[in-house]
């Protein structure tokens, strides 16, 4: 497997206490919990066949990085949004940004998230 740092440098948006800290994470719980994600797959395949082809009519927000493999190869899925998702609000695909959006750009990440929520969410009711 080739190096995906081979300059030795980390990505600016992962330090190395952050680095040391999910290794250490998948050291002690190990990578089950993640796996078994995709393990499942096919059994998410079945247990949603009945939905299969059905709008989602809730706000919607899609967020990806445009160096993200995954965009390429559900390309048909997002070229869909117009039906299967008719109330997608914002789509956004972050420039310079890979898989991990959230890290890579936190603060952009944040604002859109925040805008979305309370453009289509409400206000938050006050407490009683």
């Amino acid at each position: 497997m080739s190096d995906p740092f081979p300059t030795g440098d980390l990505p600016s948006w992962l330090d190395q206490i952050e680095l040391d800290r999910q290794a250490d994470d998948l050291v002690r719980a190990g990578a089950a919990g993640a796996l078994n994600r995709y393990r499942n797959m096919d059994r998410d395949w079945e247990d949603l066949a009945t939905w299969d082809g059905v709008a989602l009519h809730q706000p919607s927000l899609f967020l990806a990085g445009a160096h993200d493999a995954s965009v390429s190869w559900t390309a048909a899925a997002i070229a869909a949004f117009p039906t299967t998702l008719p109330e997608l609000r914002t789509s956004r695909l972050l420039e310079s940004a890979g898989h991990w959006v959230h890290q890579e750009r936190p603060d952009e990440v944040n604002e859109l998230l925040v805008a979305f929520m309370r453009e289509n969410l409400g206000a938050p009711r006050a407490a009683t």
